[in-house]
Order: C-alpha cells, then structure tokens, then sequence
C-alpha cells in the first residue's frame, strides 16, 4: 500500500500544481470578466485543499512504511476520494461555468465529508499505535 499512497501522492500533487496554473493562466479565458474575481477565487480554495491533502497522504504514505495499519489506508483512500471529489467537483462545475450541475453537485460536500473523516481515521491511526 506504501506504494499506492506515494504514488497516489505524486499525480496527485502533479494535477494540482497544473490545475493551479491553468486557473492563472488559462481561466480568464473562459470566464466573463464580472465572474473572474469569483472563479479565481474559487480556483484558490480548491487547490488549496487540494494541495494540503496531497501533504496529508504523503504523510499518510511515509507513516504506513513505518507502521502499516488500517486505520491509514482508510485515511488515505478518503483523502484520495475527498480531494477528487471536493477539489474536483469545485474545478468542473463552480470554475467553469455552463456546465450541467445535476448530481455533481452533491459531489463537493461528500468530497469535504471524506477530507472530514480522513482526518479523523489519521488521528484514529494515532490512538491505536502501539
């Protein structure tokens, strides 16, 4: 699973960092000028999240090599379904406008619930150290 979590880790941080950039560089493109402050703004907070959790599973990756556990899988797999789906959601349909909302929309609180208890199974890892 080290494997996975490093790995996992590094495209993670890749389409971040891409994400992030487009957002400077490619977004006022696709945005109304009133809506750009917004859409950069936006664009922001998600990579932001998305980029603090990409940490927290390298984190979660370097302290599964020292002591593999459940409680990190877990945690690792919601903040790989967390970031995909709160920073994702908020890249395709809160960015980038004109995009049919549906169920997608439901995506980014799941998503943020699963950053939420990804946390929580990483301090669950801690207690049950030892």
């Amino acid at each position: 699973m080290y494997r996975l979590w490093i790995t996992l880790t590094g495209l993670l941080g890749a389409i971040g960092v891409a994400v992030a950039a487009w957002s400077t560089h490619g977004l006022p493109a696709y945005v109304m000028a009133e809506d750009l402050p917004l859409a950069l703004e936006r664009a922001r907070s998600a990579s932001l999240h998305h980029m603090l959790h990409t940490l927290a599973l390298f984190g979660v990756a370097l302290w599964y090599r020292w002591q593999p556990s459940l409680w990190l899988n877990v945690a690792g797999a919601l903040f790989t379904v967390g970031i995909a789906g709160f920073a994702g959601g908020i890249y395709l349909i809160r960015i980038i406008g004109g995009i049919d909302y549906g169920a997608l929309a439901e995506v980014i609180p799941l998503g943020g619930f699963c950053l939420i208890f990804g946390w929580l199974a990483l301090a669950a890892a801690g207690w049950r150290r030892g």
